[in-house]
């Protein structure tokens, strides 16, 4: 199994989305307001989606 995430953040939001996907392919929605914290940067978010990412598969391990 592959998991493919795709983190959209608004400039100026305080929430993001997620959905399963490509960023220039189909994509499936499947959280729309996940609360993040921070200033909005490339640096930011991509500390996020890797512990958001990390915390949602360990829901899969055995």
């Amino acid at each position: 199994m592959y998991a493919h995430f795709v983190f959209r953040w608004p400039e100026g939001a305080s929430a993001v989305h997620v959905s399963h996907g490509t960023i220039d392919g189909p994509s499936m929605p499947l959280w729309g307001d996940v609360k993040i914290a921070g200033r909005w940067s490339g640096v930011v978010l991509a500390g996020f989606g890797r512990t958001w990412v990390d915390g949602h598969l360990a829901k899969f391990s055995r």
